[in-house]
């Protein structure tokens, strides 16, 4: 095993720093809180005790999210998935999905009922604001794939909208 090289400030930098993104990024794909919690902590552990030394803070998020992304399909592939309870509330920082407005709530459904795929595109493109091409590496797909899930993603969300 790697040396654990730990400086808690450091800690809490990058923690404060990535800890939402990462967290967003894991319930995307998993939708359940406490395993969206549980890769956070997996992935903080995971950069602790890894060596690397990044060119700069993009490549390190972006590695941050890579291992987030590996660790959440590992997650989906070693254990059935229960369904998703919608009155679950979700909180992060001081946001809240649990007094949001109707519309909110209906767009927040609507994410659910896309695959996993679309889900964590739309959240990487639209709410992060990383362009396709890096979407693209931290998915491990090419870019067009990541233009199709964000096509077929408004596609259904719209559909969806519509019929309700």
């Amino acid at each position: 095993m790697a040396d654990i090289i730990f400086n808690k400030q450091h800690f809490d930098e990058l923690y404060n720093k990535y800890a939402s993104i990462i967290f967003k990024t894991a319930y995307n794909y998993l939708l359940n809180k406490e395993d969206a919690e549980d890769i956070l902590q997996e992935v903080f552990f995971k950069y602790f005790t890894h060596n690397k030394h990044f060119k700069d803070g993009n490549h390190e998020k972006a590695w941050l999210l890579r291992v987030t992304a590996n660790l959440c399909k590992n997650a989906l592939r070693s254990k059935s998935r229960h369904n998703l309870q919608l009155n679950e509330t979700i909180k992060i920082g001081d946001y809240s999905f649990e007094n949001e407005s109707d519309s909110h709530i209906d767009l927040l459904k609507t994410m659910y009922e896309l695959t996993e795929n679309q889900r964590v595109a739309i959240y990487l493109f639209y709410y992060e604001q990383i362009p396709i091409k890096e979407i693209a590496k931290i998915m491990n797909s090419n870019e067009n794939t990541v233009k199709s899930h964000l096509l077929r993603a408004k596609d259904n969300m719209k559909k969806y909208l519509e019929k309700e």
